[in-house]
Formats: structure tokens, C-alpha cells, sequence
């Protein structure tokens, strides 16, 4: 089996998912400018003015953002797993987790 044709449809599949990413931060802010737009909503969803809001309901967002995805950000990500995930792991890894309670007592 020759893998180019294989590395050639993923190379294809990344470039079209970067050409029509969605920004969802500047399209939160172009809808911000707009003084007539209507579908804003604050972190409870209850509806605000444009100006207010910290959201979008899910119609008013496909309508004025579309229905793309947004690319990953493996740097957000890592960010995150680091500072967030790594240090929970870290304390589990602590904890005794032997068969034996007399060793499990002089293990704490």
C-alpha cells in the first residue's frame, strides 16, 4: 500500500480546516459594534444589549459566525493540562495504594 495518497488527504483535510476556521472571539466582538443585533446574552443567559454581552445564543451565533469549527490550540491545551491536570496526577501518584494496611500505615 503507498502512503503518500493517505498523507496527501490529511495535509488536505488540516489546510481546509485552517481556511474555514471559525473565529468566534472576533465575531463575539463584531456582534458587540452592532447596537441593533439582538440574540446577546450574559453569563446566566438571560438576553442583554449588544453591548453587555458576554455570549451569543446558539441561533444568533450560527447565524452571524456560521457552523465552522475552530482550529486547536495546542498551546491553550498545554497551558492548561500543565497547570491544571499534571499537579492532580502528581498527588495521586502519592497516594498508598498497597494491599497491605500495616504497610499502608507506614507508608502515609
Amino acid at each position: 500500500m503507498n502512503p503518500t495518497p493517505t498523507r496527501a488527504l490529511f495535509l488536505l483535510l488540516f489546510f481546509s480546516s485552517l481556511a474555514t476556521a471559525a473565529d468566534f472571539a472576533q465575531c463575539l466582538e463584531d456582534f458587540k459594534q452592532d447596537p441593533s443585533a439582538v440574540g446577546g446574552v450574559d453569563f446566566h443567559g438571560q438576553p442583554v444589549s449588544p453591548a453587555q454581552a458576554v455570549g451569543l445564543t446558539y441561533r444568533t451565533c450560527t447565524a452571524r459566525c456560521g457552523t465552522d469549527s475552530e482550529p486547536f490550540n495546542w498551546r491553550m491545551f498545554a497551558q492548561l493540562f500543565v497547570t491544571w491536570l499534571l499537579p492532580w496526577l502528581a498527588l495521586l501518584s502519592q497516594l498508598p495504594f498497597g494491599s497491605d494496611r500495616v504497610n499502608d500505615f507506614v507508608s502515609g
